[in-house]
């Protein structure tokens, strides 16, 4: 099961997430046009990957590894499970524990690990 996301414009210049219910993969495909049609439809404009007109931090988030930088609860650290099972690939590498509240999360190259104070 998967979803589609566009990132868009609207009229106001506002930036405006659209994401669809999950499908499986040639439902999901066949439906792509039709859901991009009616978003132009409507005044929106989908937005190439990373050209909103607002640069995209490039800062990475420095933390520790074991606590939440964003509400300072535990984290998952989910790098060995990823390397032991490839159908895990697409997870976090790390992920608040908070999962309902907090909902941080980072993917690889989106973080640096700090170091250990001696």
């Amino acid at each position: 099961m998967a979803r589609l996301v566009f990132e868009c414009g609207d009229r106001d210049g506002d930036l405006v997430f659209f994401q669809t219910s999950e499908k499986e993969g040639k439902e999901l495909a066949a439906s792509y046009e039709p859901a991009k049609k009616w978003l132009l439809d409507n005044g929106f404009t989908p937005l190439k990957a990373g050209s909103n007109g607002k640069p995209r931090s490039r800062e990475k988030v420095r933390f520790d590894g074991r606590r939440c930088p964003k509400c300072n609860g535990a984290v998952w650290d989910n790098r060995a499970k990823k390397q032991e099972d490839p159908g895990r690939a697409k997870w976090p590498d790390f992920s608040c524990r908070d999962k309902e509240g907090c909902q941080w999360a980072v993917w690889p190259g989106q973080y640096e690990l700090a170091e250990e104070a001696a």
